[in-house]
């Protein structure tokens, strides 16, 4: 017997840039609901996609390396953080080790747990298989945003982090039309395809960012995931760029060709549940 039989596994499956970090702000302070620390745990990602285990790992040593330095200034949270760290660097590509993590540190008083990280919306097929057989209750969140805003975000998240440089945000969006690595994010019909190839369509909530923040659609996510409403903080923005971003016209246009095979799956799928922002 698990210590986490009858609770709720919750995975946010992305979309990046796309509202899972205000998702996790939102659901973190319920004391019935346990989120790794870690918004991103990249554990999944890292085991089903190879080719980003390398960059994963050397990720989360870089980070455990700071925080053992900031020890000398300790408090809670970097203690916090930094255990789950390890914890996180122990459980290489090992899936009972994953289970255990969350036998551990899920409060017995929660009833609902699980972690975010936006990148699992590009996992195979055989990693929900592995979930669906592990975990009974399981419900996936994935929240959509306009393709191309989307791709927009992601790019200029990049650039201002220093992980793109020596151009404009303008010319990167050009430029980047061409590099998958920024564009499969926004891939949703193949994220939604094989996600729906393995799981029961009650398993899956599907929302849109340019829709999230009010009392009511809050109110349909947590009756998806059998939670009371409680009103979010709206207003705010996590991770929000300083300045909003324009897309002129003419790079609009290119990009929504791109995407054209997104924007018509997604018109067929949701008709007028489509926020009326997007470039359908």
């Amino acid at each position: 017997m698990s210590a986490l039989d009858g609770k709720t596994f919750v995975l946010g499956v992305g979309a990046q840039k796309a509202g899972t970090t205000w998702l996790q702000s939102y659901l973190n302070p319920r004391p019935e609901v346990f989120l790794s620390p870690l918004k991103e745990m990249h554990y999944l990602e890292a085991k089903y996609l190879p080719g980003r285990r390398a960059p994963i790992e050397k990720y989360f040593k870089r980070k455990e390396r700071i925080l053992f330095r900031q020890q000398i200034w300790p408090s809670a949270r970097r203690r916090e953080r930094l255990e789950h760290i390890r914890a996180r660097l122990a459980m290489a590509d090992s899936n009972e080790a994953y289970f255990a993590y969350f036998e551990k540190y899920v409060p017995a008083g929660a009833t609902h747990f699980g972690e975010i990280t936006p990148e699992y919306s590009l996992l195979p097929r055989a990693a929900f298989e592995d979930l669906g057989r592990r975990f009974e209750n399981m419900k996936l969140v994935l929240l959509l945003r306009d393709p191309v805003d989307r791709y927009f975000s992601h790019l200029r998240m990049d650039w201002r982090a220093g992980r793109l440089k020596g151009e404009s945000e303008q010319a990167l969006f050009l430029r980047l039309l061409d590099d998958d690595t920024y564009l499969r994010n926004s891939y949703y019909h193949d994220t939604v395809a094989t996600i729906r190839s393995v799981l029961d369509e009650r398993q899956l909530f599907i929302g849109f960012y340019e829709d999230l923040f009010n009392d009511a659609e809050i109110t349909r996510l947590c009756d998806f995931l059998g939670l009371r409403f409680l009103p979010g903080a709206y207003d705010v923005r996590v991770n929000a760029a300083a300045k909003p971003a324009t897309i002129a016209p003419e790079m609009a246009s290119l990009a929504r060709e791109k995407f054209a095979p997104v924007y018509d799956f997604c018109q067929a799928e949701f008709g007028a549940r489509l926020p009326a922002s997007w470039r359908v």
